[in-house]
């Protein structure tokens, strides 16, 4: 399987006008070179690790020279035709449009959308889409990263790459969602902090400059170093077979809403599975603080309870695999695939938890 990734680029003068209250013209250009060139870097990563290849689509004359310095494609941006919709998302939709037939021309099997304005996107994003396009099992699927706040689209995975019809503009996310469950294709929501910030808006900016400047330690894009709260003998007790997690999470109304779940430990992290439309699953999405206990009623009784941060981690059919595991631990291994095949029929999300703080209850003796 090969992936064409496209970076589509309006005209640099034209770039970042949402943003003249608080940049002068100059100053915005800056900004748009400099957020391209991070792009098309990760870009021609993705060409050396992934085996992809990138294209620049662009009526930009410096724009398609820059892909040709990063060992891009350049897409001369066609213009439209005098009847058809105007508009900066129909330019961008036609344009997009116009690299699928690029990238089905040249056999590829998918295709990735990636903005030009990703100031944090690694190539350890990219893998990661690709990788989740890899985990739906449909000829026909996409993956798809949304902005921070759910309305916009930041990146889309389409397999093949016709298989989707463009809708960049507002309210987009929503809107490429319903389309693909209009054609029946599966698809996953990839929700990353670093996809999740584009550069469009005052607040966008001033998030963007924030992080910019932070600490490297105090980066929340970064994953945090986990904290040595699991010792050898809490390992070993959750490893035994049986055990429940009672898991607390913070409903809409502030109340806790709480409910016994399958679970499953790795690398000190706990993991959960349910369907997306639980309670718990609205929750956590809404607020990802959680506590929970997990005990046994074997003598000596002991247990632990524990907070931390829950994180949305597959979702679809790309939830398949962390489900089984889970219930591997729950289910008899003849009736393993049944169960999980059962619970797959609904859409099914997975969550990490890592824990902030562990408190160990009951008989523990001398363990450490």
């Amino acid at each position: 399987m090969t992936l064409h990734i496209v970076v589509p680029v309006k005209r640099l003068s034209e770039s970042k006008s949402r943003l003249s209250s608080v940049l002068a013209e100059e100053e915005r250009l800056a900004l748009t070179w400099s957020l391209l060139c991070h792009v098309l870097a990760v870009v021609q990563e993705a060409q050396k690790s992934l085996g992809a290849r990138g294209a620049v689509v662009s009526a930009d004359q410096a724009a398609l020279d820059a892909a040709r310095q990063f060992g891009l494609t350049p897409i001369i941006e066609e213009t439209l035709a005098e009847d058809s919709p105007s508009g900066p998302e129909a330019t961008l939709n036609a344009a997009l449009t116009q690299a699928t037939t690029w990238a089905s021309g040249q056999n590829a099997s998918a295709l990735l959308v990636l903005p030009a304005d990703l100031p944090f996107v690694t190539p350890v994003d990219i893998q990661a889409l690709w990788r989740a396009s890899q985990q739906l099992y449909s000829a026909r699927a996409m993956v798809i990263a949304p902005d921070s706040h759910n309305a916009g689209t930041n990146a889309l995975l389409v397999r093949p790459p016709a298989a989707l019809h463009f809708e960049f503009g507002p309210d987009s996310f929503r809107r490429h969602c319903q389309q693909a469950q209009s054609r029946g294709l599966a698809y996953h929501i990839h929700r990353s902090p670093r996809l999740g910030l584009d550069v469009d808006l005052p607040t966008d900016l001033a998030q963007y400059l924030t992080l910019e400047h932070a600490d490297p330690e105090d980066d929340p894009m970064q994953p945090q170093s986990r904290s040595p709260l699991i010792t050898p003998a809490i390992e070993s007790f959750l490893n035994q077979p049986g055990l429940l997690m009672r898991l607390g999470t913070v409903g809409r109304d502030g109340f806790p809403h709480v409910t016994p779940v399958w679970y499953g430990y790795e690398d000190g992290a706990f993991f959960v599975t349910t369907a997306s439309d639980r309670v718990k699953a609205r929750n956590m999405l809404d607020n990802p603080r959680v506590g929970f206990a997990i005990d046994s009623d074997v003598r000596p009784y002991r247990g632990l309870s524990a907070t931390g941060t829950a994180r949305l981690v597959a979702e679809g059919e790309a939830a398949r695999a962390l489900t089984r595991r889970i219930a591997g631990r729950y289910v008899p291994a003849e009736r393993l695939d049944a169960m999980v095949d059962s619970l797959m029929q609904a859409p099914r999300v997975v969550f990490a938890i890592e824990p902030r703080q562990i408190t160990r209850i009951g008989s523990w003796g001398a363990v450490t």
